[in-house]
């Protein structure tokens, strides 16, 4: 192994604030790790042995229904802006949000991968971060290996080999920080191990290479080859063949080797959590320290015929997420309420008691840490859509909107994973069935609903209770209209809140297969971009305002700015009383268009 030595600054910021009573963070995040290589999660592979990680479930809180992010990029622009995909600029445009927690006297480190902008000016180190060892993927030429051979930039410095295996090695050098950090007491820290693993190419250290090969056959998921009757026209073929004895082969190795191949891999990192705990036992912050577990998304071996990590279903996207500090949270306790990527970013700051200093998308869930079983507080929860999203390669609204308006349909369509795409120009209206769509997809714990942004797409919904393995659609189900319609105005809703307003008037209309009369009045009376005018508005609906400007906005406005730390709020009453009419673009104003 290279040697590779860090000096590890004791950095006192001159404002520092927080006290011993301030949690120390530990975020532990993985990569493409399905919830099925976790142990402790019902559905797990029956050979997932990750005692380490199930310590942490059995001393805090396992969440059921996880969705942190889509692909490699995407989830890091989420985690490091805390906003959706479509209302980020690509890039290092925003300060990174963990400046909030530094004004705050937290500490920051991160380590590990990095793949959103590339450079040094992109990490934001002695900005973001007082720490930081990070292996940027961004830059391909010199990066190195998921696994072996990378290159990493310590604090802010030029490239320099890490040595060894990546997990070990990621796992080292948080214990060194841990240790380090337990010489200032006084200065809580936040601190990011962003593991390369389980990305493919599925490397196992070679102590555990080979070590599930006896164990039982993985389980075959009982739609790997289908029909699929009632999903897209893009979900009726599969990637497996079935084997001259029988299994499902892909790319001439079973589902049981891709599978227990991965698994592997998994091993290293639950050692790496133990040893993570170890050093916060043996340096007494263990009581005082915040542990997140998870994973960006997971990854599917066979369900609906996919391998994969990208596709709506929870097969693929739903993330393992633990929660553990038991002088602060319930133990052995599990939540079935649904959160996101964004969610998490959020609550990281209510968590240390910061004001968050720019816009986040996501919500502060220490109400269902508190009480993560309590049908009430789920309720109150569940009020709210809770959502994720993938648009491939494009980050902002305004972007969106122009690939829309243009039928730029191959920009919304992502990496078929071995099917074969259909021929056809991508800019028609009808851009043929094979087409891997993006998409958008909310939940409220109950239902789970999905639309594409590609036309010639039917909506997908799911009982989440009843159809866990999410195989019958009952978009097109007799008496389920009044459902889908009302969660499809839950995702515009929700799309508008979030700096989706530039786009959501031209997304393409989803189509149903073999619509019903009642079904299409209702959705003519009730359409997506419906709303009511301005003056039937409550008083008390929020509108935004400039100071020194004579009108008002309200959320969907496409005059509202993402930033808007120079507007003040006021409610509509408050905003009638100083003559202040809504602008001319906002939804509903009678205004509009003059």
């Amino acid at each position: 192994m290279t040697p590779l030595r860090l000096v590890l600054p004791l950095l006192f910021l001159a404002n520092t604030l927080a006290g011993a009573k301030d949690p120390n963070i530990l975020f532990i995040f993985t990569d493409d790790q399905s919830f099925r290589t976790v142990s402790c999660y019902p559905g797990a592979y029956n050979y997932a042995h990750t005692p380490n990680i199930d310590r942490l479930a059995k001393t805090g809180i396992r969440f059921d229904q996880a969705y942190i992010g889509a692909k490699c990029v995407p989830s890091r622009a989420g985690m490091l802006t805390g906003r959706f995909q479509y209302a980020c600029a690509e890039g290092p445009k925003y300060k990174w949000w963990t400046t909030a927690l530094r004004k705050k006297g937290y500490y920051t480190g991160m380590i590990g991968k990095w793949h959103w902008g590339k450079g040094a000016e992109a990490h934001q180190h002695g900005t973001a971060w007082d720490w930081s060892v990070i292996w940027d993927h961004g830059q391909y030429d010199m990066a190195g290996g998921y696994y072996y051979d990378q290159k990493v930039m310590i604090n802010g410095g030029p490239p320099e080999d890490l040595g060894g295996y990546s997990t070990d090695r990621y796992t080292e050098l948080t214990v060194d920080f841990i240790k380090d950090r337990a010489k200032d007491p006084d200065q809580p820290w936040f601190h990011w191990v962003a593991f390369a693993g389980v990305h493919g190419p599925y490397t196992p250290a070679k102590r555990h290479l080979g070590t599930l090969k006896e164990k039982a056959k993985t389980a075959v998921p009982k739609d790997i080859y289908g029909p699929r009757s009632g999903k897209p026209v893009h979900m009726q073929k599969s990637l497996w063949k079935k084997g001259p004895d029988g299994e499902p082969v892909y790319k001439g190795q079973t589902l049981d080797f891709w599978a227990k191949q991965q698994t592997e891999a998994v091993a290293s990192i639950d050692e790496g959590v133990g040893q993570m705990l170890q050093a916060l036992r043996e340096t007494g912050q263990l009581a005082n320290t915040i542990i997140i577990f998870t994973s960006d998304q997971g990854y599917v071996w066979g369900h609906h015929g996919l391998k994969g990590k990208i596709h709506p279903y929870a097969a693929a996207i739903r993330s393992p997420l633990i929660v553990s500090c038991p002088d602060r949270f319930p133990v052995g306790k599990v939540c079935q309420s649904p959160v996101s990527g964004m969610d998490l970013i959020r609550t990281f700051h209510a968590l240390a008691g910061a004001e968050p200093d720019q816009i986040l998308h996501g919500r502060d869930f220490t109400p269902l840490l508190k009480e993560p079983e309590s049908p009430e507080v789920a309720a109150s929860w569940n009020q709210s859509p809770t959502m994720m999203t993938y648009t491939r390669n494009t980050y902002t609204a305004e972007a969106m909107a122009e690939k829309m308006k243009a039928k730029s349909w191959g920009s919304f369509q992502f990496g078929t994973g071995g099917m074969r795409v259909a021929k056809g120009p991508l800019d028609a209206d009808n851009p043929g069935d094979a087409f891997q769509p993006c998409y958008f997809m909310i939940t409220d714990g109950t239902h789970k609903y999905i639309r594409y942004l590609f036309p010639n797409r039917i909506e997908e919904l799911y009982d989440s209770n009843q159809d866990p393995d999410e195989l019958t659609n009952l978009s097109e189900k007799p008496g389920f209209e009044e459902r889908v319609l009302e969660m499809r105005r839950a995702l515009i809703a929700h799309l508008r809140q979030t700096g989706g307003a530039a786009f959501v008037d031209h997304l393409p209309e989803p189509v149903t297969g073999k619509e019903r009369p009642h079904f299409r009045t209702r959705r003519a009376e009730q359409s997506d971009h419906h709303h009511p005018p301005v003056d039937q508005l409550p008083g008390d609906t929020t509108v935004w305002h400039v100071p020194g400007k004579n009108r008002v906005h309200l959320e969907g406005c496409r005059r509202l700015p993402d930033d808007r730390s120079g507007m003040i709020t006021m409610t509509m009453a408050e905003a009638q009383k100083k003559g202040l009419p809504p602008c001319s673009r906002c939804p509903g104003s009678t205004t509009a268009g003059k």
